[in-house]
């Protein structure tokens, strides 16, 4: 019996190397070099391979996220970004169709690409941008990953990983311990993996520079690609944001994204009114201007004292508001499970933003049973305002 083991042992491992053999090689024969970013790759695919699959895969991908949006101008608005940067710089040297959808998906902040051309990004993201150079640093990183092929680069992966566990589990597997084989395929798939999140975070940079160029070549500005790193942290409002279930964290991207942008020209356009009039102005929460107000008999409101009038510097904030702004710097972990949603600033207290830009903490008051009338507001730009009467005023907190 321990001969047949030892017999049925020695073939299995016989038949698994040979899966690792036949699933390395056929990756390897995938080699080719991207003409535009001169990188060795392995890919799975042909140019038309990608855009057949792209095309196929969009429409269930637009179900997903509630279908694309209803607002034609917007949708156009974004095209046209889009297609400046891709027709404008180096991505026009591919021959890749390139589309854009907006997403009528107003809670879920993201954007990504399918292979061959599609690109998507929610209302929800584009809402949380300032201005076009924002966007066009958004589609730019999309494009990249597009013409940097990372989609047919992930299938190759797949394949190979799917033939190397395969034969892990041949290999390792024992008959008469069926539960002993499964914990060895389990080990063998997450260390699989761990391989396939590194490769996704270099693609991840290779974007990000990719994107910072395409921007740039299209006119605009590219150190607002960084700003888009803070944008996107600051609407986690201290918990992962969904962006980052698929991008890297900002903080480990910000230092390459500055690099970057020191080796291209300064400037570049901002598009701030564009933007202003294409998105936050068709979303309807701007606070109504005082002179806009039908005329009467009764006195004008009166006017609260806004953050920008009063400034105090954090070691005139109480020990409470120093500890929460402490806990919004490392992301927590905060005392109320409502600390870190977003503060709609109705009242117009604060600066008109879009929605989603400011999110509210709370800072405990000593003898309050409840999260009492102290409160930290947050801005996606670093802003910070401390106020101490439950929003009816508020003081910008000096750096």
């Amino acid at each position: 019996m321990a001969y047949e083991q030892r017999r049925g042992g020695g073939a299995r491992l016989l038949i698994g190397l040979v899966i690792a053999g036949v699933s390395v090689a056929t990756y390897l024969s995938r080699r080719t070099t991207n003409e535009l970013t001169g990188e060795t790759q392995y890919v799975k695919l042909s140019e038309k391979q990608e855009v057949a699959l792209g095309l196929s895969s969009a429409p269930t991908l637009t179900r997903q996220f509630g279908g694309a949006t209803a607002d034609a101008d917007l949708a156009r608005y974004v095209t046209r970004v889009g297609e400046r940067v891709a027709s404008r710089s180096a991505a026009a040297k591919t021959k890749y169709p390139f589309t854009f959808t907006v997403l009528g998906d107003r809670k879920t902040v993201n954007a990504f690409a399918l292979p061959g051309g599609p690109i998507f990004i929610t209302e929800a993201l584009l809402s949380r941008m300032t201005n076009e150079a924002q966007l066009a640093g958004v589609l730019g990183h999309e494009i990249g990953h597009v013409v940097a092929r990372h989609g047919a680069e992930h299938l190759a992966k797949a394949d190979l990983t799917a033939g190397l566990v395969g034969a892990t589990v041949v290999a390792t597997s024992d008959p008469d311990s069926p539960g002993s084989a499964r914990a060895k395929a389990a080990l063998a798939m997450a260390t699989a993996q761990l391989i396939s999140m590194k490769f996704g975070r270099d693609d991840e940079l290779e974007s990000d520079r990719l994107g910072v160029r395409f921007m740039a070549e299209a006119g605009y500005d590219a150190a607002q690609m960084g700003e888009v790193m803070k944008v996107l942290k600051a609407a986690g409002g201290g918990k992962t944001a969904e962006f980052f279930s698929t991008h890297p964290d900002p903080d480990n991207r910000l230092e390459r994204i500055a690099a970057a942008v020191k080796d291209l020209p300064k400037g570049g356009e901002l598009g701030e009114a564009e933007f202003r009039t294409n998105v936050l102005d068709k979303r309807g929460d701007a606070p109504k201007a005082i002179d806009e107000a039908p005329v009467d008999d009764a006195p004008l409101p009166r006017r609260e004292k806004s953050a920008k009038e009063t400034t105090t510097t954090i070691s005139q904030l109480p020990d409470e508001a120093r500890e929460t702004l402490r806990l919004i710097a490392t992301g927590g972990p905060f005392p109320y499970d409502r600390d870190g949603i977003e503060f709609k600033n109705r009242e117009g207290r604060l600066p008109y933003r879009p929605g989603g830009y400011y999110r509210e903490y709370t800072v405990p008051t000593p003898g309050e049973r409840t999260r009492g009338a102290r409160r930290i507001v947050t801005g996606a730009n670093g802003e910070r305002y401390y106020s101490d009467d439950h929003y009816e005023t508020f003081s910008r907190v000096a750096p």
